[in-house]
């Protein structure tokens, strides 16, 4: 890390100088803009819950990008993909129906293990144990109801344990303030119906929320079916608080498969056609959680704390259709645990958080193939080609120690323990062998598929963080972040092996990571730019033998801006801009091209949206938004390319008496783009996007 320690060092110095330029610049724009603005709505202080415990956002050691209400609101988004677009550094690629793959100061992942780079959570709770993520698994959260959206963006396993690699994606579930029933229609015979319920006394509340939504898909034989439900009750007395929260989730997907031929997503004729009619995705979830609360002062400290029990459930069996052989796969877990966290302050200037979280669970997986498919030597044989189950515990111990030596100076070091067990038992004939054992008709006699022999595996980790923050001036505040962090192996990446790879040794993931920003904020203005530098080793690749191994090492660096400025009363302007490079750094040959130096595949340089909203009284709004996706490889060799899109779209709302109206536009111009693309198997693949689309809402609140 000598190098990027050496390049962070200059940047910290010119962040420091923009930083003092910048202070003095705006500091005189206010003092000589101060009666024309004397009016202005303020820019209002966000709170976020990135500790488990609420903070101001000003003061975050870090960077997090929130979406609260009023906006996802605003958005009212059919697929998550289009809030996390206002996040600088994030972008959620889109695949069909409700599917994704997460990118957050990184590649898009792909892979076995892929999913547990960036942590998915809702009121801070993981909703998948830690050993069995799926790429698309934030379906399973009720976002489309949810009080606001945090995106913590690099390293956070002090707080969260394995999996926050590269980020966070936190819900904050749904809050109910008023009775109030929706509905939705739009292109491609979209419709959606939503309900919010809330009864109360003084020491008791319960909410029930509530979406149901059916889409035809703009392709063919294509479509999906969702329902959402979220319970939660909550009761409090002078000394304590329980929040109980139950959710279940349920989608029925019709899959659309991806398009082959170079640039054949701008052809007309073809983009809307399914090439895969029969795949689809079936899956369900359930999670039920009861976080108990209190405060008290004890010994002349005052002391916060929580504990959550939870319990988790949730099954998926989908068509593999992007592979050859189209294999069938059911997999499935079921959980529970408690985390807990303590805060304990010290007067005015001192943080203590102590925290023990513990987990088990039983995760399964089963993959059949109905058809034949092969090659004289990589057979994928027509039958059962996994069924195991594994069972694990997890321990983590984590402590975050915060101090301020003044009033503007804010210090904080934090350390994690986490230690992980696998008990794998395999329900099958081990080896590499047809699934009544006998060999594949092969010249080697083996097939694609190896079952390892029950095995029990463990690992230990360790994990700090480092930061300090420092108030340059009322409106100023820089910060400096030194982390790190980790990501256990998936149990599909240990024992859903290939060929003849008999065991897989393989390491936790690590992450180093230096990151520094200027912050500002006034009654109109809010702005911050961060620069980071992250170095990856035991990277999980495969290696030429096609055999899962930890020795890949990746280093990734960016710049990062976001602004809200409220321009008058009733006219606000909100802008973010990435500029990132995610690369290779060890030497593997791809073909006869040697991989080091070059970009990861799936890695936009660029990322950009801009939005203007005009709000009059809070009755009437319209907003208008921009957004810029960069080009792209989509090899490691880096020979393929796509050349990046941008996109306009338009939202307007008017409410009257209980009455909300809302309309959106979006894709106005109707570009042809491609919400996704890659390059495998010999062929450019491109997942689609939508074309113009129009929808309507009408809300009565009671």
């Amino acid at each position: 890390m000598s190098h990027i320690k050496q390049r962070f060092c200059v940047i910290v110095f010119l962040i420091g100088y923009i930083n003092f330029d910048l202070a003095l610049a705006l500091d005189d724009a206010n003092s000589s803009t101060t009666d024309g603005f004397s009016n202005s709505k303020e820019i209002q202080s966000v709170v976020v819950t990135g500790r488990r415990l609420t903070e101001d956002q000003s003061k975050v050691i870090g960077n997090v990008g929130q979406i609260i209400e009023e906006e996802l609101e605003r958005i009212s988004h059919s697929h998550i993909s289009q809030v996390t677009a206002r996040v600088p550094g994030v972008w959620l690629s889109r695949g069909n129906g409700q599917e994704l793959l997460a990118s957050v100061r990184s590649p898009v992942f792909t892979g076995a293990g892929s999913c547990a780079e960036v942590l998915i959570t809702e009121d801070g709770l993981p909703i998948r144990p830690t050993g069995m993520c799926n790429v698309n698994q934030l379906f399973e959260v009720n976002t489309e109801q949810a009080s606001g959206l945090e995106v913590w963006r690099g390293p956070g396993t002090v707080f969260y344990g394995s999996n926050a690699m590269h980020g966070v994606i936190n819900t904050l579930s749904p809050k109910v303030d008023n009775n109030a029933i929706s509905t939705q229609l739009g292109s491609n015979d979209y419709r959606r119906l939503k309900i919010q319920l809330k009864n109360e006394d003084r020491l008791n509340s319960l909410e029930i929320s509530a979406n149901g939504v059916s889409d035809g898909g703009f392709k063919d034989n294509s479509g999906f079916d969702q329902q959402k439900l979220s319970i939660k009750h909550a009761w409090t007395n002078d000394r304590i608080s329980a929040a109980t929260h139950l959710s279940l989730t349920n989608l029925n997907q019709e899959t659309a498969g991806y398009i082959k031929v170079f640039n054949s997503y701008k052809d007309r004729s073809v983009r809307n056609i399914n090439p895969n009619p029969e795949a689809y995705r079936d899956a369900s979830a359930l999670r039920l959680s009861s976080r108990l609360s209190g405060e008290a002062a004890r010994n002349g400290q005052d002391v916060s704390w929580h504990i959550t029990p939870y319990v988790r459930k949730s099954s998926m069996t989908f068509l593999q259709h992007y592979l050859p052989g189209q294999a069938q796969e059911r997999n499935g877990q079921t959980s529970t645990g408690v985390q807990s966290a303590y805060q304990f302050r010290q007067g005015d200037n001192t943080k203590i958080w102590v925290g023990v979280d513990v987990e088990w669970a039983n995760m399964w997986v089963q993959e059949f193939q109905d058809n034949v498919l092969g090659t004289p030597d990589n057979v994928r044989f027509q039958g059962k080609h996994y069924d195991f189950e594994v069972d694990s515990s997890q321990l983590g111990i984590f402590n975050n120690y915060e101090w301020n030596p003044s009033k503007r100076f804010t210090v904080e070091a934090g350390f994690r323990i986490e230690s992980l067990r696998y008990d794998y038992k395999n329900k099958m004939i081990s080896g590499s062998t047809r699934d009544d054992g006998k060999p594949c008709a092969s010249q080697s006699g083996s097939c694609r598929y190896f079952r390892p022999e029950n095995q029990v595996d463990t690992t230990e980790n360790f994990n700090y963080q480092l930061g300090a923050y420092y108030d340059v001036n009322i409106d100023t505040g820089v910060f400096v972040r030194f982390s790190n962090a980790y990501r256990a192996p998936q149990i599909n990446e240990l024992y859903r092996l290939q060929k003849e790879q008999e065991t897989s040794i393989i390491k936790s993931e690590e992450i180093d990571s230096i990151e520094s920003g200027v912050r500002y904020q006034s009654n109109r203005l809010w702005t911050e730019i961060s620069i980071y530098f992250m170095d990856k080793d035991q990277v999980i690749v495969k290696d030429s033998a096609g055999f899962l191994v930890n020795d890949g090492k990746t280093d990734h660096e960016g710049i990062e801006w976001q602004t809200r400025f409220q321009m008058s009363d009733n006219w606000m302007l909100s802008t973010s801009a990435s500029w990132a490079k995610h690369r290779y750094s060890f030497a593997r040959l791809y073909g006869d091209i040697d991989i080091k130096g070059k970009d990861i595949d799936t890695a936009p340089r660029w990322q950009g949206s801009a939005h203007i909203l005009y709000q009059m009284a809070n009755q009437t709004s319209a907003e208008l938004e921009w957004l810029y996706l960069g080009k792209y490889f989509l090899d490691p060799q880096n020979l393929h390319q796509y050349e990046g899109h941008h996109l306009m779209n338009l939202r307007l709302q008017k409410t009257k008496d209980n009455w909300e109206f809302s309309a959106q536009l979006t894709n106005i111009t109707d570009e042809m783009i491609a919400d996704r693309a890659d390059y495998a198997f010999g062929s450019y693949r491109y997942f689609v996007g939508d074309g113009r689309n129009i929808s309507a809402e009408i809300k009565y609140t009671f």
